[in-house]
Formats: structure tokens, sequence, C-alpha cells
């Protein structure tokens, strides 16, 4: 029996995204069903806390551009979310995956017998059929956040060490935002600036 095809198959990305609604040539011909996303909620705890309130606010940043299938990203909320609300309770975190899978995935079935060529038009019709959605992400991009109390900074640390490994490359835990100075030094983590993508080395912080 056939198996899935890898995903390694599919994490690169140098071309434009192909989505149905977003597609500059609007072909719609081409993007007939088989492209539902496996993740439906993109926010988790108490979202009418502002994330300013919290101790810290850590986040998963990956390290290469890479594509993130949707079941990827449903996984990775998984292993954060269950845990951190099952622990502390939905009202003490603020959990928020960031990308959005919007392009669409597509397989060329090929057959695998003997005399297959003889009976399948091959590449001539290599478009393919739609199977599955995926997220594009570029190098330093966050693609999880979550808002904690100090109390639950070490658990969460593995939390999103396990989520991690749900991801197709390689990923570091760093520190979005803070409330105290003193959650700075006991966090551990790398300060950083998710807007530009880069890491804010301590001597640039600001100490009132």
């Amino acid at each position: 029996m056939a198996t899935k095809r890898p995903w390694h198959c599919y994490r690169k990305w140098d071309a434009r995204p192909y989505q149905y609604k977003r597609s500059s040539n609007r072909r719609r011909e081409f993007a007939r069903g088989g492209a539902q996303a496996k993740i439906k909620r993109f926010w988790n705890g108490n979202k009418n806390k502002a994330w300013e309130e919290f101790d810290v606010v850590i986040g998963l940043k990956v390290d290469k551009q890479v594509q993130i299938s949707s079941s990827a990203l449903e996984a990775m909320r998984v292993a954060v979310n269950a845990k951190i609300m099952k622990k502390f309770g939905v009202k003490n975190y603020r959990l928020r995956i960031r990308p959005k899978p919007f392009h669409k995935i597509r397989e060329n079935k090929m057959l695998a017998f003997a005399g297959a060529d003889r009976v399948q038009s091959g590449m001539r019709n290599s478009f393919g059929r739609a199977t599955t959605v995926a997220a594009r992400v570029k190098a330093g991009q966050v693609v999880l956040e979550l808002g904690i109390p100090m109390r639950a900074l070490e658990f969460a640390k593995k939390r999103l060490n396990i989520a991690s490994k749900k991801l197709p490359c390689s990923c570091q835990i760093v520190l979005l935002k803070y409330k105290e100075v003193e959650n700075l030094k006991r966090a551990g983590l790398p300060l950083y600036d998710d807007e530009k993508r880069v890491q804010i080395p301590l001597y640039k912080v600001e100490i009132s």
C-alpha cells in the first residue's frame, strides 16, 4: 500500500503562493476541493487579557524559510495548549498561532507498477490536485506566542520545546515582552524584536 508523501518534498519554497482567493491570475478552475485546513482555532486561553498584563510573553521562532502544513500547526497548538490549560487554568495564559495556512499543496499522483507508463498521462497534466494547505513563513518569523505568569515559565519552556519538534525546521524559544526588568533577568531567554526579526542585546534595554 502506498504511503503518504513525506513533508520534506514540500517544505521549501521560492515562488509565489497558490491560493484560491488571493491568486493574482484568478484561475479557480485548477483549485477544486481537497484543501481543508486541519487547524481551526488560532487563539486559546484568556483572549480578554492584554499581552502587557502577563509577566512574560515568550515565542517560538523558526530559523529557516519554510512551509508548514496545517496539520503541523494544529499539532504544535495542541502540544502547548492542552497541558498549559490543564495545569494553570484557562484564565492564566494566552496563546496565539500566528501563520495562516493559505497556500495549496498540489500532488500529481503517479502510477507505480509494471507498464504504468503506457496507461498514465505522466507530466502532461502535472498541475496535480490540491491535497492540503500550508503556511509560508520566513526565517526569523515567530509562529507561536504565549503569555504566561512567571510561575509557569519553566513548564512553558518544556512545552514549546516539544512543540518545536512538530515543525519541519529548527526553532528557538525567545522572549517577546516582559512586564518588569526582574522578569527579563529570570527568564533566561534572548530578547527578540518580532517586527524587525532581530535579537535585542541587553545593553540596549532601557531600565527605568
